[in-house]
């Protein structure tokens, strides 16, 4: 009996991870995140709260990795979307405070590259397109109103 709780305490000992740190304790020395504690850049789970507004992430080698989220004072999720030594890299999503989508779209080594929407608190379309390194390409929908901007490349027109 003894050794299969000591067993169950190692497994979950083993199994928890560090606690999250929160983000202020850190010292940012030229866009690295470091602890004070060694000098060296932090890796592990973070957060930061503000006016009751919630951030968590994860650091690796003291920038962001992984995925960041960050809540309304509600706890509603407000966003969510991953990062890649310290960019924004993947698909994200925003919402409204009471959980409607707000914004869905992908980021690739920091720059809006694919599709895009936004969403007005109702939940109506407010713009729908394709973004390219950065670049609104291609015919967009905005704001009740089609616009047309430089083509897209053929890679992306098939990802509508």
């Amino acid at each position: 009996m003894k050794k299969t709780l000591l067993l169950a305490l190692a497994l979950i000992a083993v199994g928890c991870g560090p606690e999250p740190r929160d983000v202020r304790t850190l010292q940012e020395v030229d866009g690295v995140l470091m602890n004070p504690v060694d000098g060296q850049p932090y890796s592990g789970p973070v957060f930061r709260e503000n006016n009751g507004r919630r951030i968590s992430a994860s650091l690796t080698d003291g920038k962001l990795d992984g995925i960041v989220e960050s809540y309304y004072e509600n706890g509603q999720l407000r966003e969510r979307g991953p990062f890649k030594d310290g960019i924004p890299d993947g698909p994200s999503e925003g919402y409204h405070e009471d959980g409607q989508l707000w914004m869905k779209g992908t980021y690739k080594d920091g720059e809006l590259d694919g599709p895009l929407e936004r969403y007005y608190e109702d939940g109506q379309l407010m713009k729908k397109g394709m973004y390219k390194d950065g670049k609104k390409c291609g015919e967009w929908f905005e704001e009740g109103e089609t616009v047309t901007y430089d083509p897209c490349p053929p890679d992306l027109e098939d990802a509508v």
